[in-house]
């Protein structure tokens, strides 16, 4: 009578522990991978629950429980502000031994970042980002890097300056005016004025 009083406490216990973990019968964690999420705002859906997921993961779980045989379908309920993700393998049955494979993969947006140059009567000029350069032709009035990514901060600098010429960025805080920093917009966005005057 002992034993089966325990047994029946032990039994409620593990109920009561499931349930806290959203389970309903189910022993498996329905997981995935996360890839380049880089941006907040990536909300994930599967059988009416809604999964937060940080700027930064690299996976997740959701709270529900499944059980082996169940069929699940992860979709986007809504995605990072500035960025875009999609998913591979979001639906399924889940076995005994995995609840998902599913890979969600986001990749930021980009944008031109470009800026006036006045008085570049010279070839020579070489501005850099990063790995990234451009080289305006003598006579050019402006400067562009083709992909800079939402909300990134960038930092361009005169690499080589024109024959001749002296170039400074407006606004610059560095004590010969050869770079400029800001922070990318969620638009085509717009640098620093580049003046070059002769040396």
């Amino acid at each position: 009578m002992k034993n089966l009083y325990l047994r029946s406490m032990l039994a409620a216990a593990c109920a009561v522990t499931l349930a806290a973990c959203g389970g309903s019968g189910g022993n498996l964690y329905l997981s995935g991978q996360v890839s380049n999420l880089a941006k907040e705002g990536l909300i994930l859906l599967n059988d009416g629950e809604r999964l937060s997921v940080p700027a930064g993961q690299s996976s997740f779980v959701f709270t529900k429980l499944v059980k082996t045989d169940d069929r699940y379908d992860i979709t986007i309920a809504q995605q990072p502000k500035g960025a875009v993700c999609s998913i591979t393998n979001g639906s399924g049955k889940a076995t005994s031994y995995s609840a998902s494979t599913a890979v969600v993969s986001c990749q930021t947006n980009t944008y031109p970042l470009s800026g006036t140059i006045t008085g570049l009567t010279a070839g020579g000029l070489r501005l850099v980002m990063g790995p990234n350069g451009t080289s305006p032709l003598a006579n050019t009035g402006s400067y562009k890097f083709d992909a800079v990514a939402d909300g990134a901060p960038y930092g361009i600098s005169i690499l080589t300056q024109p024959t001749g010429l002296k170039c400074r960025f407006q606004g610059s805080t560095s004590a010969d005016g050869s770079d400029t920093v800001g922070t990318m917009g969620s638009a085509p966005t717009t640098a620093a004025t580049l003046d070059c005057t002769p040396q």
